[in-house]
């Protein structure tokens, strides 16, 4: 497969991105854009040096504007980059910074519990564990005042894995894998229990527990082989070959295994995972007694860990081979390893402190940053104070003149006022009598408009609530209550929620979006894992202001679930909602990866449903736009690759209160 096309998408995506920095006026949004330059950049270019300018204007920009939560977002984005890059003291820094920054303040609890995590992720890499766990431990008591599963999960994974590497803690570690288990299997996500299958099954390992070690990776290779996972089955056959090497019973087992696991590696190009595994059969052959296996082994995961510059692996095979070297008599050769072990031994430390040093200069910069922003402020506030006095002297001035000017401008006024007021009696008699009928007729085509409203919510809603009750009767008789619970808990504030809007001619936009959330939640629940969806951020403050008919977007969702995703044949099937708002325009953009409407739907019966909702929502957004300044326009795209096959279906939909629009008006067509 050709990678040019990629590669000059990935460079147009940065390019539009640099260009759209440039343009961007408003601070705030103008810190967004430089963060998703820098992880595109990291993504696609993998050029340090820019990814870490555009992340230091972020964080630059949101100082000067003195946005907290922005700052700390910037903070929490530069620690991210260092975290890919290895640099785990500095990241430790920046997101350890971001965290405190945020965590009393009234923030969205989610973004606490991001920044926490990834503080602990930073921790641990850095081999401070103790900050690693408490960075957790603050992180997990949001996640259960969220009642916030997926978090849970994720920060008693991390405890467990910081506590497995303090001594006289291993055993505490076991309780919070078991807990983040647990968290997993409620959320059915099965690569998170893999992964805490895999950390158990380590721990009874290290534990010299074997047999126990090995029924969860049985567990574990099981949901790999379910889920098809290349990489989860070569990392579950690397850890088979561990627990039978520690255990010194069948060494022929544990080099079996390490080989398989080499050969998948191997087969998928993961250079680091073949050197480690070199090396592992090398420490295995050396026990069997097998110095010449073991000195092929070692002498090729030493290639590769030169190839890769790691360091830790080069000064591991060469101590090792100046061990063979040293049986065989050869005293120059197992000389030079021990001297290269050493260089590289010395030059672990030396990079650590390195590190360590940089890591310190920079926090010294960034708090230098601070300090002269705030001698900033203070300068400015002064500024202000001299120039406040300066006014209120020719404000006084200014007064006694105004007051002259006022008089004699009252006396014109007044002049004037008498005369307009004698010419407006005149005509007051008919215009009362045309506003009176304007406003019956405006009475009259607002009520006509509220019952066409009020007819077609009702339309649109009983076959969503029949199929809700449903799933939720399927839950209950099948035992599944604490499942069935929750669905019923989303299912009775989407009810509530609908209630209370049927008086309501139109809605605030943020409530309508979370209207679709709660319906996209339960109809994946229903659904389980046929299909998942997202919904990116957006500023609720932003939208608040746009007025939008009651369940106007459910349809839209409705034919891209059923109509587009379920019938689908993919492995992952997402939709997608992306909110964006300019300054006189709001644009949600639906879109799924599903079959595309051009596929053929075989139930006739959903066919006419599908048709119903789209002519009653049609009907709705021609009414709402009579009858409202503002105005509301759809379109929908259907997706295409290359060869001209459907790939999806794209819907966008446009709040604007102005008669502009970035399409012309025959584009905007009905949904078939």
């Amino acid at each position: 497969m050709c990678l040019f096309p990629l590669l000059m998408h990935s460079q147009s995506k940065i390019d539009s991105l640099k260009t759209l920095l440039q343009k961007e006026q408003v601070d705030s949004l103008k810190v967004f854009t430089a963060i998703d330059l820098s992880r595109q950049i990291h993504r696609e270019a993998h050029q340090i040096d820019e990814e870490y300018k555009y992340a230091n204007e972020a964080i630059d920009i949101a100082l000067g504007i003195n946005d907290t939560l922005l700052y700390a977002r910037a903070l929490d984005n530069l620690g991210l980059l260092r975290r890919f890059h290895q640099e785990y003291a500095e990241a430790l820094v920046m997101h350890a910074k971001a965290f405190n920054l945020i965590k009393d303040k009234p923030v969205k609890p989610i973004y606490k519990m991001i920044i926490g995590n990834n503080a602990g992720v930073a921790g641990r890499y850095n081999q401070q564990y103790d900050r690693a766990i408490a960075f957790y431990m603050e992180t997990l008591k949001i996640a259960e005042a969220e009642e916030d599963i997926k978090n849970i999960a994720i920060s008693s994974n991390g405890i467990g894995n910081a506590l497995g590497h303090i001594a006289g803690r291993e055993e505490e570690s076991l309780k919070y894998y078991k807990r983040s288990l647990k968290a997993e299997k409620e959320r059915g996500n099965s690569l998170g229990i893999a992964m805490n299958l895999l950390s158990i099954g380590d721990h009874y390992t290290d534990k010299g527990n074997f047999d126990e070690a090995r029924k969860h990776l049985d567990q574990l290779m099981k949901i790999n082989r379910e889920r098809n996972d290349k990489y989860g089955l070569a990392i579950t056959h690397q850890f088979y070959g561990k627990n039978y090497f520690k255990e010194g019973k069948d060494l022929k087992k544990a080099s079996f295994y390490f080989q398989n696991a080499l050969e998948r590696f191997t087969e998928m190009g993961d250079k680091h995972k073949e050197a480690e595994l070199l090396y592992s059969l090398g420490e295995i052959q050396t026990e069997q007694n097998q110095p010449k296996k073991a000195k092929v082994s070692f002498l090729n995961s030493l290639a590769l860990a030169e190839a890769l510059r790691h360091h830790g692996l080069i000064m591991n095979n060469s101590y090792k081979l100046s061990q063979i070297y040293e049986e065989e008599n050869n005293a120059s050769q197992a000389l030079d390893y021990v001297k290269q072990a050493k260089i590289y031994e010395d030059s672990i430390k030396f990079t650590d402190q390195q590190v360590e040093i940089a890591a310190l200069v920079r926090k010294y910069d960034l708090e230098k940053k601070e300090n002269f922003i705030q001698l900033l402020e203070k300068d400015k506030a002064l500024q202000q104070t001299l120039l406040k006095n300066q006014e209120q002297k020719l404000e006084r001035r200014r007064i006694f003149i105004f007051l002259l000017a006022l008089i004699i401008v009252a006396i014109v006024v007044i002049g004037i006022m008498q005369y307009r007021i004698m010419q407006t009696r005149r005509k007051t008699t008919m215009l009362v009598q045309e506003e009176e009928k304007k406003k019956m007729n405006a009475i009259y085509e607002r009520n006509l408009a509220q019952a066409e409203i009020l007819s077609t919510r009702l339309q649109i809603n009983p076959h969503f609530l029949f199929n809700s009750l449903n799933a939720i009767k399927y839950l209950i008789q099948s035992e599944q209550n604490q499942k069935a619970s929750k669905y019923l808990i989303v299912f009775s504030r989407y009810t509530r929620m609908v209630l209370e809007t049927s008086k309501k001619h139109t809605v605030p936009l943020p409530e309508e979006l979370q209207l679709a959330r709660y319906y996209l939640t339960l109809e994946s629940n229903r659904f389980e894992k046929d299909f998942t969806y997202q919904i990116n951020d957006y500023d609720e403050h932003k939208l608040e202001k746009a007025k939008v008919p009651p369940l106007l977007l459910q349809p839209f969702i409705e034919n891209a679930i059923w109509h587009g995703l379920l019938p689908s044949k993919k492995e992952e099937k997402i939709l997608r909602i992306d909110i964006s708002s300019e300054e006189k325009l709001i644009r949600i953009v639906i879109d799924d990866n599903g079959v595309g409407r051009k596929k053929v739907v075989s139930n006739p019966r959903e066919q006419k449903h599908s048709s119903m909702g789209m002519k009653i929502t049609q009907d709705r957004i021609a009414l709402y736009n009579d009858s409202h300044s503002s105005k509301l326009f759809y379109k929908v795209i259907d997706k295409k690759d290359e060869n001209d096959q459907p790939t999806g279906t794209r819907v966008i939909l446009e709040i604007t209160n102005f008669n502009k629009k970035s399409y012309k008006k025959e584009d905007f067509l009905n949904l078939k």
